[in-house]
């Protein structure tokens, strides 16, 4: 078997060999990366070929071989590697992992109807943990390992959620993984990961829309928990209401598209910032989370105040976001309506009976009817719209966070069967298409970070790549 780092991607890569006890290995310095590996052939036969230019390698190839097979060990070392050549069992080595698996697996809740797909969902989820290094002081799930290598301020709490039915523990750790890094102004970051801390945008206030979902998946949270996750999440919401009201009307604005987690959505087609119907939702629901906290705390004052400023609140929502019944955009300071055909601010949906009936039969209505839904779920834009594309990240591709939420919001609103058939739609493109970011609405095609290529009998070539893999025994220890 031959291992060709892709050098050409990242300058002053390279690999150099040490001998221990007469023994090559070789360690992989992965500079781009910020990663080192060390490769050592337990079973067999390992040499390198490299050729190098100035700073870097421009080619490096390691060659593996056995008369009755090998058995290639690869090792990330996080700064120094001791030198320690560990000899290890291949048959205990995945027996090992596959007895972590499955103990993470069944911290998933039961979905029969699609064994298969929860189990492969379940797989991404766990092999995108990393432990605790660096900035992270949490076991953090990555929101993937292809590209998405980070922590994003919003979607650790769909992880979360994902965990918070059968493994509280680790549905505690990701939500409040975020909240390590609140800054004293109550700011959280855009994403984290272990090397890197993103300050330049934010994303959207879901966190208490998130919590009281998994109270009612019913996780329980001790007293601490309770107190803990009040502290953060007020200082949260405060910091919305002092730091991005930036026309003084009492309705926060967005001041990039990134904020909203919908980057380029046709609701941030003009110059921001951007008073979204979204974003109010959340407040609102944040403030009413902060309310059920207090009252459990027994701090009634509190509790009074955050009830109070959520009522505020909606109502500056109804009559300042709505026009003819349907929720509206628009730009800050001027309040001129910003014109699109975004999925957006139907997400306002989330907030259940807290719309007026009418309200939330002219949203749904105009769901139906504006080319939103069709055999694969909601199109972040309609298909109707000219700012439609197949692959145009917020403007046409159906996402898992805004299939969530909007299925949320329409059971609340009384329309629990539209919000299982969007789901049953969601689950079956996955089944046929595998998992990915987003998927083209017309086709449900996996497009962004796309985990698995499935064959039209289902099975996804991955896992046979995988085991032809393991049968070679090959060890990747990271």
């Amino acid at each position: 078997m031959t291992l060709d780092f892709m050098t050409e991607n990242g300058p002053y890569d390279y690999i150099y060999e040490r001998k221990i006890d007469g023994k090559s290995c070789y360690v992989a310095n992965c500079y781009k990366n910020n990663t080192s590996f060390v490769i050592w052939a337990q079973d067999g036969e390992i040499s390198l070929e490299q050729r190098w230019r100035e700073q870097s390698s421009e080619f490096s190839r390691l060659k593996i071989s056995g008369q009755d097979g090998f058995l290639l060990i690869i090792k990330e070392i996080p700064t120094e590697w001791d030198g320690i050549v560990c000899k290890y069992d291949f048959g205990a080595c995945r027996k090992s992992v596959a007895d972590e698996f499955n103990k993470f697996l069944a911290g998933y809740p039961a979905t029969p109807q699609y064994e298969d797909l929860s189990i492969l969902g379940a797989y991404i989820n766990w092999s995108a943990y990393v432990e605790p290094r660096g900035f992270l002081k949490r076991p953090a799930m990555l929101m993937s390992k292809n590209h998405m290598t980070n922590v994003w301020s919003w979607d650790h709490c769909f992880n979360a959620l994902a965990l918070s039915y059968k493994n509280p523990e680790a549905a505690w750790e990701q939500y409040m993984l975020i909240f390590d890094f609140q800054d004293e102004s109550g700011r959280l970051p855009d994403s984290v990961n272990d090397s890197k801390i993103i300050w330049n945008y934010v994303k959207p206030p879901i966190h208490g829309w998130a919590l009281m979902k998994m109270l009612e998946n019913g996780m329980e949270m001790t007293h601490e928990q309770l107190a803990e996750a009040y502290t953060k999440l007020s200082k949260h919401t405060l910091w919305w209401l002092n730091y991005r009201d930036f026309d003084g009307d009492g309705l926060p604005e967005y001041a990039h598209g990134n904020d909203s987690g919908w980057d380029n959505s046709t609701v941030f087609a003009t110059v921001p910032p951007v008073c979204s119907p979204d974003l109010q939702a959340f407040l609102i629901l944040q403030m009413d989370a902060l309310a059920e906290l207090t009252a459990h705390l027994e701090m009634e004052d509190e509790s009074e105040m955050w009830r109070h400023k959520s009522e505020n609140m909606l109502n500056l929502f109804l009559d300042k976001c709505f026009r003819n019944g349907l929720p509206i955009a628009f730009r800050s300071g001027t309040h001129e309506i910003i014109e699109n055909k975004s999925l957006l601010p139907y997400i306002c949906l989330v907030l259940g009976e807290k719309l007026p009936e009418k309200y939330r039969r002219k949203i749904i209505e105009s769901l139906k009817s504006g080319g939103f839904i069709n055999d694969y779920g909601f199109a972040t834009e309609s298909l109707d719209s000219p700012a439609f594309r197949d692959d145009g990240y917020w403007r046409g591709p159906i996402w898992a966070p805004s299939t969530v939420i909007l299925c949320d919001g329409l059971r609340k609103c009384g329309e629990p069967e539209l919000a299982k058939d969007a789901a049953r739609k969601f689950l079956q493109m996955c089944q046929n298409n595998g998992f990915a970011e987003n998927f083209n609405a017309k086709t449900g095609v996996g497009l962004r970070d796309r985990a698995y290529t499935w064959t039209s009998s289902g099975a996804f070539i991955l896992e046979e790549e995988f085991l032809a893999i393991l049968s070679s025994k090959f060890i990747i220890f990271c």
